[in-house]
């Protein structure tokens, strides 16, 4: 099978590992506009099979190209390509998905569902860590769990060894991390789709040694498509970002300052990524809580980092690898534009991530 990967960024690498891993992958193809990037990953990558191309994903030319001859492409460049790309995609008749970002994008991607039905495609959007291998998760727990009426997500990459006033290193673009921060937070209440701030309704959250107890408050996009699918099924939907103590009070200063719009906010994100060091030794936690009835049950997983890959770049390159390869294995039978909760095989999916060493408690 040949893929092709849009992006040779940090995830786009961690994808094309995984795949290339596969037997059954004779070409992955890695597009992305910087050949020192493409350098890179050739590096890391060190596989016959591994292909390189420098392109333009701006233009529609240079990206249908690089659609015909695979069987699933993955996109993992900025969200703003996204819609461009799932018309390419229905355009060469080739299965994709991406690593969202954004639910405005998604909004877009789903109005071309009938397209790709027709082209006889699947388009899966958000397929990273949070959204995407989380609303995996939330559709397994709300389908194993009738009682439940409330699901609680939260989720955070953290470094394993915190060393500044923030307690944070980077592990994703600085200008995601600055959208979670500010963007408005869709969340559903009493079984209504609700809007509200981002940088509130900070809460406690414990984690076992050594990282016991911890914080987690609104952020945006973390629910996606979720709050929409379930509207009907649960009373209560929210996403929470983890952090250690202390980081939303600093966070929620500088937005109340006004440092992350305007003009402000690009000397903000140069500050951050000048100051704030890219972190190799992180972890990543989520807890995904049903409730109903009286009744309680908890996913966990606690994962680190794995040389030469941060924990944040496999519990969100991975996921949409597995994605990539349900796809072009036709283990995902719906076509169209579909989310993941509406589309993948939760108990496969489920599978996949244990091989890859992705363990969740309370499965």
């Amino acid at each position: 099978m040949k893929f092709c990967i849009l992006g040779a960024g940090l995830m786009g690498k961690a994808v094309a590992y995984d795949l290339l891993r596969q037997s059954s992958t004779e070409v992955v193809t890695i597009a992305d506009g910087h050949e020192s990037q493409l350098a890179s990953a050739k590096q890391l990558l060190n596989d016959d099979r591994l292909q390189v191309k420098v392109f333009n994903a701006s233009n529609p030319s240079d990206v249908e190209n690089l659609f015909r001859g695979s069987v699933s492409v993955v996109g993992a460049v900025h969200y703003g390509f996204n819609l461009g790309f799932t018309r390419a995609a229905i355009n060469t008749k080739t299965h994709f998905c991406d690593l969202g970002g954004n639910s405005v994008i998604v909004d877009e991607q789903l109005k071309l569902n009938k397209a790709a039905e027709t082209a006889g495609i699947s388009v899966i959007p958000d397929c990273g860590l949070a959204p995407g291998m989380v609303s995996v998760l939330v559709k397994w727990g709300t389908e194993k769990f009738s009682w439940a009426d409330t699901v609680k997500i939260r989720v955070g990459g953290l470094p394993q060894n915190p060393k500044n006033t923030l307690k944070y290193e980077r592990l994703f673009s600085i200008e995601g991390l600055i959208n979670e921060y500010i963007e408005p937070v869709r969340v559903l209440h009493n079984g209504k789709i609700q809007t509200i701030e981002p940088l509130t309704e900070l809460e406690e959250i414990e984690f076992p040694f050594p990282f016991g107890t911890l914080e987690a408050f609104t952020t945006s996009g973390g629910v996606s498509t979720l709050v929409d699918t379930y509207k009907t099924r649960l009373k209560n939907l929210d996403y929470k970002t983890i952090r250690y103590p202390g980081h939303c009070q600093v966070i929620r200063s500088m937005y109340e300052l006004g440092l992350f719009s305007g003009e402000a906010r690009k000397t903000t994100a140069s500050l951050i990524e000048k100051h704030i060091p890219l972190c190799t030794e992180d972890v990543t936690l989520v807890k995904i809580i049903f409730e109903g009835n009286s009744k309680k049950h908890e996913l966990v997983i606690i994962d680190t980092a794995q040389p030469p890959f941060t924990s944040m770049m496999r519990m969100t390159a991975f996921p949409a690898s597995i994605i990539a390869q349900l796809q072009a294995n036709k283990k995902i039978t719906e076509l169209g534009v579909h989310t993941q909760e509406n589309c993948v095989p939760a108990e496969m999916f489920i599978e996949e991530l244990g091989k890859r060493k992705i363990l969740i408690s309370g499965i």
